[in-house]
């Protein structure tokens, strides 16, 4: 009778031990699946400089978290297969784009704030100073035309054209200049290259950019400066909607709506919306890299 006790006790003890054992591996691998996405969030990061043309050099976009590249000559994308072109082409865009959009976004903060000190009356002359030079940048009397101009659109947009302004990353442009979007350049002084044609007796010059980064940096103050996207500027205030958007963007091209179907197409064909949504690492604030680029 002891012994068969005994015998119960033992195997409830062993069963209660087991779910012990159990309820904390649970526990462990609840906080396991936790951890991760809490440390990825709270990390920061230092910005990678490449200065390599091989193809091979080009990091593979694997996370919706975008790990920042700066991509200072571009690779030749020519002589691969088309899909495996198209795939490599993102993934070399993708950091330069989200970080012209994070200066962009920053600039935009920055100009929310120095207002809302004026507004307040305890803006310093550092602040005053800031905001004229802003609206000096654009050639506005009006701060918050100058926060309108500094508002972002959608990823897919900015890939899609830079697909199609330079070929999947094959224009020569692209390949010796960093010129993603055909940028024309009006400034002796300045870096650029000749074009193959020219204009009637006028000579054609494209501009020449030290990263991909400067080059969409560029594109985005273009748009936010060129009076033949203001309606542009003022439908992505209300919709980031990449379809309704491209419309506002037929005098980008000589092409007009055949560029606009251009882009719906390699949005759509692509799936570039998805890209959309991904969003770049938090780059640490000492990196001496960053701070550079946002001068």
């Amino acid at each position: 009778m002891i012994k068969e006790k005994f015998q119960e006790l033992t195997d409830f003890l062993s069963r209660r031990t087991l779910l012990a054992i159990l309820i904390v591996f649970a526990i462990g691998m609840a906080i396991n699946l936790i951890l991760p996405s809490i440390k990825t969030k709270d990390r920061t990061v230092f910005i990678r400089v490449c200065n390599s043309t091989s193809v091979d050099s080009i990091v593979v976009v694997q996370d919706s978290v975008v790990m920042p590249v700066l991509y200072q000559m571009a690779p030749n994308l020519s002589d691969m297969d088309y899909k495996e072109r198209m795939q490599k082409f993102i993934d070399m865009m993708l950091p330069s784009v989200l970080m012209a959009r994070e200066k962009i976004i920053q600039q935009r903060y920055k100009v929310l704030e120095k207002n809302a000190l004026v507004r307040s009356g305890k803006a310093s002359a550092q602040d005053s100073l800031y905001l004229e030079e802003m609206k000096k940048m654009f050639k506005t009397k009006r701060v918050s035309d100058v926060i309108q101009r500094l508002h972002p659109h959608p990823v897919s947009i900015v890939l899609a054209q830079a697909a199609i302004e330079s070929g999947w990353g094959t224009s020569r442009f692209f390949r010796e200049a960093n010129n993603i979007f055909g940028i024309w350049s009006y400034n002796s002084n300045e870096k650029r290259i000749k074009a193959g044609g020219s204009r009637g007796q006028t000579n054609v010059y494209l501009r020449k950019y030290d990263s991909l980064f400067e080059s969409i940096y560029d594109y985005y103050l273009t748009i936010a400066k060129v009076s033949a996207y203001k309606e542009f500027r003022e439908a992505r205030l209300h919709t980031d909607n990449p379809y309704r958007l491209i419309w506002h963007l037929s005098r980008y091209s000589e092409k007009r709506y055949e560029y606009v179907r251009s882009l719906r197409n390699v949005i759509e064909f692509n799936d570039l919306h998805s890209y959309d949504d991904y969003t770049l690492a938090k780059i640490n604030k000492n990196d001496k890299v960053w701070q550079r680029l946002l001068q």
